[in-house]
């Protein structure tokens, strides 16, 4: 699953030993975030062993190296990853660096990044255990295009008065980065009329005004194609700001960008199970639990995490936990692709972030049914399945899901 590479201001030069780390810690770091494939692209936005964003790439030099990560040698990788640890920590990388003893004031690694650099298909030397195959260019691979984005968008984010929403924003992220007064809650009451009624819930697109009320409300709705193909300018639109200061890494992450779930540490955090049990409720997912509801942070603007996450990869089977009538059924902004079904108690159960949906609203669906795949769409840094119980379908009536569910004789 990929790690949560925040942008952040350059720093220029690489890391020194007191925030170096050494390679055998970064094929570890590799191993969870792309099962050391230092050559990944999935087409999901993330590059590398590493799991970079076009955008992370770029301002911590990367360009120097390659187009993109992936295309990029392991050294080269691991010298810009050294440079986003000097800056941003072991947290740019939640769910792996703990795990793989990621740690500043490591041992610097044994790289050399500008070593034939100047092909793609330049053979790593540096992995301890296993040698890397020479790089092969990915198959009819998108060039890293530099496209200026639309005038009005340039002129938006140029101007010290509004900023235009680009991919991976969130309000915290953007009040952080403009030197909002009075943080994201005052960015969201100047711009309630543009956003609505959810902070969680901005688009790509969105005029913000920095300064004051905004003037009018701005509704930003984009046709699929449409969306998709200003996904793909974001990284330039990033280049146009007149401040270096990039609010976010990759992804989400419109609203908050929802980190990858973190395994619990609870040792009763087992895989759950979809076996129907007396009580006719099952888990949603077989995997392990991850981030718990209610987990307080910044990431997320409301403050706190309004869902369990369970640890899965993308394309495992995602079963409604009883049975009910799907309410809705399709794309839910920062949450991706989603499902929410209403059951007999009154109660209704959200499914985000899939990566297919095979219901549809209005559908009758039975306990343990199959109604979609986990994934990575949405507002994410990496593929996991966001679950949440709600006394309305709508955001912020969520509970406790893993109470509601331990309740009904789930096992988890």
């Amino acid at each position: 699953m990929a790690g949560a590479i925040v942008a952040a201001p350059l720093i220029t030069g690489f890391a020194t030993s007191a925030t170096a780390a050494p390679v055998s810690v970064w094929d570890k770091v590799a191993m969870g975030e792309s099962s050391g494939n230092w050559h990944i692209n999935t087409g999901n936005g993330f590059y590398g062993g590493l799991q970079f964003t076009q955008s992370t790439w770029n301002e911590f030099g990367g360009q120097q190296y390659a187009p993109r990560a992936d295309l990029a040698t392991k050294d080269q990788q691991i010298a810009i990853a050294e440079k986003v640890l000097a800056v941003q920590g072991p947290g740019a990388w939640p769910n792996t660096s703990g795990p793989a003893g990621l740690t500043r004031g490591g041992a610097a690694p044994a790289v050399s990044p500008n070593a034939k650099s100047g092909s793609t298909k330049s053979t790593v030397k540096v992995a301890p255990k296993v040698a890397e195959k020479p790089v092969e260019a990915a198959p009819a691979p998108k060039a890293p295009k530099i496209e200026v984005v639309p005038a009005a968008e340039t002129t938006a984010t140029t101007t010290t008065t509004t900023y235009s929403v680009v991919k991976g924003d969130t309000l915290s992220k953007i009040a952080a980065a403009k030197d909002v007064e009075g943080g994201w809650h005052k960015l969201y009451t100047d711009n309630k009329s543009v956003i609505g009624g959810n902070p969680n819930l901005i688009l790509v697109g969105q005029k913000l005004s920095l300064s004051g009320k905004a003037a009018a409300a701005t509704k930003t709705e984009a046709a699929p194609k449409a969306e998709a193909k200003v996904e793909t300018k974001v990284e330039t639109e990033t280049k146009t700001e007149a401040k270096p200061s990039v609010s976010v890494k990759v992804a989400p992450k419109p609203v908050t960008k929802e980190k990858a779930p973190v395994v619990a540490k609870d040792s009763s955090a087992k895989s759950g199970s979809t076996a129907v049990n007396s009580s006719g409720y099952v888990a949603p997912v077989n995997g392990s639990l991850g981030t718990a509801f209610g987990t307080g942070g910044s990431m997320w603007s409301s403050g706190s995490h309004t869902g369990q996450d369970f640890v899965v990869g993308t394309g495992t089977s995602v079963k409604a936990i009883t049975s009910g009538t799907v309410v809705s059924a399709g794309n839910g902004g920062a949450y991706g692709n989603e499902v929410v079904i209403k059951h007999a108690d009154g109660k209704y159960s959200q499914y985000a972030h899939l990566s297919s949906i095979g219901v549809r609203a209005g559908q009758t669906v039975s306990t343990g049914q199959q109604i979609g795949l986990s994934g990575a769409t949405g507002n994410v840094t990496g593929p996991h399945l966001h679950f949440e119980i709600r006394t309305t379908p709508n955001y912020g009536s969520g509970i406790n899901p893993v109470t509601y569910l331990r309740a009904h004789g789930v096992n988890l």
